[in-house]
């Protein structure tokens, strides 16, 4: 390791963060001295591993917003994959036989903001171009709906409304291809229809994702869309974010300085998260993300070195929307 570019990061750092290098060695578990000797370059220790000390607090400080990472195995990531897999079995069996059965749909319905999107986006991540996957949005007509699964295609959306759907046909026959359509409620049960016949006649599977008005649409119209009702492989009802998983996600957020938290802490924070996000990934990005940024903050660094405590977890429920 470089021990002069270390130093040069050090004393940038130490600057933009306004901190003493009595404090660093202390973030660090060294001695101020120690620290002055590695900085003169005179300490006759193992100097190696106090500059991977210093990379590595540097590195976990960076400037900048801290990301949500909602990977972790959540109830409503595990109820959405097992869905989707569940479509994708009918599919497969389709395309290897070469049958045309009936297209095979799978609803999943739960409130806003309790990590649908989320687990949606991971899984067409995970199986890439097998999925096509697109966003809703209020007011989309049919044809709208095809230019965007055209899009995702890579096709060609000009020519006619007719000709698109027949191109679209053309591509995704025996394909094994699922198509994910995310906040479905907004889409009326006309438009799901006619997705719904693409599907019935080129053996793909279909996925529409939304809150209970989108169940509430298409069992009230079943009588007049009796095919997306009986279509209907599974109604996957989605629960809120459990305290397990407020607590999972906690954890791979502060995964990087895991080893400064004391667990009887960890608890205590994770309480108050679930209490305030009210089973809500979206306000639980919002504040996590919001405390971070107020732990990496001048003073407020210097006193708990970056880390999140119950304190400005208090203080960022006082700014974000958790109503």
């Amino acid at each position: 390791m470089n021990r002069e570019n270390t130093i040069a990061k050090l004393e940038r750092f130490a600057e933009q963060k306004g901190l003493s290098y009595r404090k660093i060695a202390q973030m660090i578990g060294i001695g101020q001295s120690t620290l002055s000797e590695i900085r003169k370059g005179t300490y006759r220790g193992n100097e190696e591993e106090i500059l991977l000390k210093l990379e590595d607090l540097m590195e976990r400080h960076k400037k900048g917003i801290k990301r949500v990472d909602f990977s972790v195995e959540t109830d409503t990531k595990k109820r959405i994959f097992f869905t989707i897999d569940t479509i994708k079995k009918y599919v497969a069996s389709n395309a290897a036989n070469e049958i045309i059965s009936s297209a095979k749909i799978a609803y999943i319905v739960g409130r806003s903001g309790i990590g649908k999107t989320h687990a949606l986006m991971e899984y067409q991540k995970t199986y890439g171009s097998k999925i096509i996957f697109i966003t809703a949005e209020n007011g989309d007509k049919h044809t709208t709906v095809m230019r965007k699964i055209a899009r995702s295609m890579r096709m060609d959306t000009k020519g006619t409304t007719d000709e698109l759907k027949e191109n679209i046909k053309e591509r995704l026959r025996f394909t094994e291809t699922i198509i994910i359509i995310d906040e479905g409620e907004h889409l009326s049960p006309k438009v799901i229809d006619v997705i719904r016949a693409i599907a019935d006649q080129t053996g793909i599977g279909l996925v529409i994702a939304g809150t209970d008005q989108l169940k509430h649409q298409i069992t009230k119209n079943h009588r007049e869309y009796e095919y997306l009702y009986s279509r209907g492989v599974t109604w996957m009802l989605l629960k809120e974010l459990t305290i397990k998983d407020v607590d999972k996600i906690f954890r791979k957020f502060i995964q990087d300085d895991l080893d400064f938290y004391e667990e009887e802490d960890i608890v205590k924070m994770t309480s108050f998260i679930t209490k305030e996000v009210k089973g809500s990934a979206r306000i639980l990005e919002n504040l996590l993300t919001m405390a971070s940024m107020m732990a990496n903050e001048g003073e407020n660094f210097e006193k708990t070195g970056g880390l999140i405590t119950l304190d400005y977890l208090k203080a960022a429920s006082k700014v974000v929307n958790t109503i």
